[in-house]
């Protein structure tokens, strides 16, 4: 039980595969987890799309957390553990985990002549991007108003920077009445996303080869054309609020995968004002089942878009970085 233990705590909690400072800092406190009986995976097995950890709240330039006890500070929490089989396992039936594992043999194949991804199997490939993309779905849903793996509502995803397909790819899987297009700036990674969801049989996928602040600008079709826009692993969130909010309906809601609340805490406070400039509601902040490299769950931060974005955002293309809002 202690080898298992260790081997899904390797998994899933190791902040990287290279050998670095942190892994080696992990290795030890994961060895200690499994030496005193602590090591055991926090089980997953709940109802298909269940709701995933606390939520948070963020709002006027403070840092709190809302609980049932009412607001208090925000403490780390402890190393967590996810079991991601479990995960992936609630969200995926057997067709859906064979075009997953399909998804993850071209994305691999691909791999070979152009940088996409880190991981070296298809396993850790599921791991690694699958059950962390298939994590943002209860927040999603919570956004949207959905009831949790029951409606049968369509609703039009953006996910931006998409990459390798995360979590764009992942989520049009796992929910087919999404209808999801990925959007990136180099042709060849937009062209490869395209024939993988062909070749994986994924039909409610469409790609965008443009810069989000083309594909958001005024006279654009996809200007405030989404119930809700996403963004993984792509800038801070400054940025990210400017290239993602104009695109989002209002009414709809822009959503970042970020790691865990105390290490965006910054990011969260000077955000703030750019996001209300742009249209949307204060960001609140919740934790899914996903472990980042600092050893805590990661964290969706989402902002409803209550009122149109002013024509003058997105800026020109590259100034979104240079001089964030």
């Amino acid at each position: 039980a202690g080898r298992d233990a260790g081997m899904s705590l390797h998994r899933v909690a190791c902040p990287t595969a290279q050998g670095s400072r942190a892994a080696a800092r992990w290795f030890r406190r994961s060895s200690d987890a499994v030496g005193s009986g602590l090591g055991q995976s926090r089980s997953a097995s709940h109802p298909r799309g269940a709701p995933g950890p606390e939520t948070r709240t963020f709002g006027g330039g403070g840092f709190a957390r809302r609980t049932r006890r009412g607001l208090g500070t925000v403490a780390p929490s402890a190393t967590a553990e996810v079991d991601t089989d479990a995960l992936i396992a609630s969200y995926l039936d057997e067709k859906q985990l064979k075009q997953v594992r399909t998804f993850a043999a071209t994305l691999l194949e691909r791999n070979k002549h152009m940088n996409l991804t880190g991981a070296l199997t298809v396993d850790e490939v599921l791991t690694r991007h699958v059950a962390d993309s298939l994590a943002l779905i209860p927040a999603i849903e919570s956004a949207l108003g959905l009831e949790s793996g029951s409606d049968d509502r369509k609703i039009t995803l953006l996910d931006v920077g998409s990459g390798a397909g995360f979590p764009g790819m992942a989520l049009a899987i796992a929910r087919p009445r999404w209808e999801i297009t990925l959007l990136d700036t180099l042709q060849k990674r937009t062209t490869f996303l395209a024939q993988a969801a062909n070749e994986c049989g994924v039909s409610n996928v469409k790609t965008l080869w443009s810069r989000a602040e083309d594909a958001g600008s005024v006279g654009s079709e996809h200007r405030e054309a989404y119930d809700l826009v996403t963004a993984r692993a792509v800038a801070e969130l400054r940025v990210l609020s400017e290239l993602c909010v104009p695109m989002v309906k209002v009414g709809g809601a822009f959503l970042a995968a970020k790691n865990s609340i105390v290490s965006t805490r910054e990011e969260l406070d000077s955000a703030a004002s750019a996001v209300n400039v742009l249209g949307g509601e204060p960001f609140r902040a919740e934790e899914v089942r996903s472990v980042g490299p600092d050893g805590n769950l990661r964290t969706a931060v989402i902002s409803r878009k209550a009122t149109p974005t002013p024509e003058k955002y997105p800026r020109r293309a590259g100034m979104p970085n240079k001089r964030p809002l």
